[in-house]
């Protein structure tokens, strides 16, 4: 009888392993998986050049990838892109970063009615990999202004999707929050990103310390496509609005991410890419006279568009 018990105990559990393994194959059917993995590499050397100009060596990374999963009347999508770049700019004897972007997004759609409209909620966290500085020549001028969750920005948003391709969609999403962080304290002391800076006294010192999260609820707007538009060319473009409904929400945050690239042969891409920032809460400071101090009465601050344009030729891969 325990031998008869033994061998119903294993008969089950290999029932069980080979049933798991079947669903677990099954499962693996309903994701799609994308990718582009870039390096750039640009050199200019001028000599006696009469046009003007200066010699520079510039380094560009990019990483795209997308893990798709859809079911029945269900959409899973989640994205991320990273880009980092360096440049060495003339007779500078230091590289200075002149591209920095880390975004992850992850969507989760269910058909609402009809064939095209989904409901869905929509989670992304959007910052930087490295510290970003201003330059007075060949050097570095004060501390960075920017760092890796200084800022962060996490986003939420539930509301009604049209998707009537699988490669464009738009998104309403009237109830959305953001998130704010600058993980570095004299950043949040000063207010920077739009958080609360700290309180001081007459002599400048610190009595409360600025606030390093700042909450917001508002509404949010997300379009995305994403297609072959040419044999070897993918057009692949996202732009996200968001309106803060407690404070000026006339004022629209804005992003908008673009990439256009060309796949020359099996190994070797170009690939142009532009990215559009509008933060009202943002402010840029302005060196007029380029000497690291913005003390000048030209160096006015304020919110401004921010925009990022890039065209690279070498390595890639598609996959």
């Amino acid at each position: 009888m325990k031998k008869l018990y033994s061998l119903l105990f294993i008969v089950t559990n290999l029932l069980a392993s080979a049933q798991d393994q079947a669903v677990v194959k099954k499962d693996t059917s309903y994701w799609k998986k994308s990718g582009f993995l870039g390096i750039n590499l640009s050199q200019t050397a001028l000599s006696n050049w009469q046009g003007g100009g200066e010699d520079n060596v510039a380094l560009n990374g990019i990483v795209n990838l997308a893990a798709d999963w859809k079911k029945g009347k269900q959409v899973w999508e989640n994205k991320f892109d990273g880009t980092y770049g360096l440049i060495k700019p003339g007779s500078s004897k230091i590289f200075r970063k002149n591209i920095d972007q880390f975004l992850a997004l992850s969507k989760y759609s269910v058909n609402a009615f009809g064939k095209y409209w989904y409901y869905t909620g929509v989670a992304d966290f959007r910052s930087q990999f490295a510290p970003g500085y201003q330059y007075a020549g060949d050097s570095i001028a004060g501390p960075f202004g920017s760092d890796f969750l200084a800022p962060g920005y996490g986003q939420l948003g539930l509301g009604l999707e049209f998707r009537p391709t699988d490669y464009f969609s738009c998104v309403l999403a009237p109830v959305a929050g953001k998130l704010t962080i600058v993980d570095v304290q004299y950043l949040a002391d000063a207010g920077a990103f739009g958080v609360e800076k700290a309180v001081r006294d007459t002599a400048g010192k610190v009595i409360t310390p600025g606030k390093r999260v700042r909450n917001e609820i508002g509404g949010r707007f997300i379009l995305k496509f994403k297609k072959d538009i040419l044999p070897n060319v993918n057009f692949d473009t996202y732009l996200d609005l968001f309106s803060n409904y407690l404070n000026n929400p006339q004022n629209i945050d804005v992003i908008w991410n673009s990439n256009l690239t060309f796949k020359i042969n099996k190994y070797i891409t170009a690939i142009l890419s532009t990215r559009m920032i509008y933060d009202d809460d943002i402010t840029i400071k302005r060196d007029w006279n380029k000497d690291g101090k913005f003390d000048n009465p030209n160096d006015i601050n304020g919110p401004r568009t921010q925009w990022m344009t890039n065209f690279g030729v070498g390595f890639g891969y598609k996959f």
